[in-house]
């Protein structure tokens, strides 16, 4: 399989300036984005996270031209894609692959065929077509569904044959439009672990779009937060995770069940984070004996991933000062991230 090619590898392989885009409304203009700046680094997953109607399926469709930006610049390997038309423009959008929340699969073509078409309609011959896809299903895992129709797929399969479709014309960026929303969890980890595979196979770049924290901290290096069609947060994962600075970050952030943890009723409570450990590790177990403090799970939400824990607890500390700094103390010195709930940051 061919890697994609081209470029340093430090610099961003998409750079948005100050991206606008705007509808006619009932007597002024609506504003769908505005003022958006990314840069999104070759070879890397990049998230863009908001809830429903914040704009971000505007912006992925703003990255390929699907939408057209009403002021700014989309720059694509060095190129404004907003100057280019015709021609020029569907050469870089062969550069882009795109996998959607319902797939967009020709029911009336096989798995092979829907692979296949693309390539038929940037004129490869039916027998480079034929092999670039079979060679395609192979890697999504999908070798003996190849004359299967949509139909006859389960929704995790469809998923996979759309990723094929988008790999045909060997692109450099793949665009993921909230491509695990209509998959229940454990395909959607399937999914997401194939997009990595890619990734790290191919040095592929994949912008992933999504309304849901978990997807970010499963794949992606850096992570943008958009609401109500601004960017209001973005870095790296880690840190928008463990210290989200504005209330929007902090609603995607923090489960709605941790959001509504009685904070003014409840004192010491802290913030456990899961950032790569072992699954097989008793943290908790091992913090209670090693500190002789008996501490209150207040609320849970992790998960294991390849052997890695992943996610985060609140966890209420003892009253006594002295038994929280050796609590802390014993996190610090084993790079455990623990830090108090405060009241929500504003935005």
């Amino acid at each position: 399989m061919d890697a994609p090619g081209g470029g340093m590898a430090d610099e961003p392989i998409i750079s948005i300036e100050n991206l606008e885009k705007k509808y006619p409304g009932n007597g002024e203009s609506v504003f769908a984005l505005r003022g958006i700046d990314l840069q999104i680094g070759r070879g890397e997953i990049f998230g863009i996270i908001g809830k429903s109607g914040a704009g971000k399926s505007t912006l992925v469709r703003c990255i390929n031209l699907l939408e057209r930006p009403t002021a700014g610049r989309v720059i694509f390997e060095g190129r404004d894609l907003c100057r280019l038309s015709g021609a020029a423009l569907r050469e870089a959008r062969r550069s882009m692959g795109m996998i959607f929340q319902q797939f967009n699969l020709l029911m009336q073509r096989t798995a092979l065929e829907n692979v296949r078409f693309p390539l038929e309609l940037a004129g490869v011959s039916r027998a480079e077509g034929r092999r670039r896809a079979e060679e395609l299903l192979d890697m999504v895992g999908l070798g003996r569904r190849m004359g299967s129709y949509p139909s006859q797929l389960s929704g995790g399969q469809k998923q996979r044959v759309a990723i094929a479709r988008a790999l045909a014309t060997r692109p450099r960026v793949l665009l993921c439009d909230e491509a695990t929303s209509a998959l229940d969890p454990a395909t959607t980890d399937s999914i997401l672990a194939l997009i990595k595979d890619i990734n790290a196979q191919l040095g592929i770049t994949a912008v992933v779009i999504t309304h849901e924290m978990r997807v970010i901290d499963q794949i992606c290096s850096h992570v943008a937060i958009i609401s109500k069609g601004v960017i209001v947060e973005q870095g790296p994962v880690e840190e928008v995770f463990f210290h989200p600075r504005t209330e929007a970050a902090r609603r995607l952030v923090l489960p709605e069940a941790l959001q509504n943890l009685p904070l003014d009723k409840c004192d010491n409570l802290y913030r456990l984070i899961f950032n790569g450990r072992s699954s097989f590790e008793p943290v908790i177990s091992n913090l209670v004996l090693h500190c002789g403090c008996p501490v209150n799970i207040m609320y849970a939400d992790t998960r294991d991933l390849g052997g890695t824990a992943v996610g985060q607890m609140v966890l209420q500390l003892p009253d006594a000062e002295a038994s929280r700094k050796r609590i802390m103390d014993w996190a610090a010195a084993h790079h455990i991230a623990l830090e108090k709930l405060e009241d929500a940051p504003h935005d």
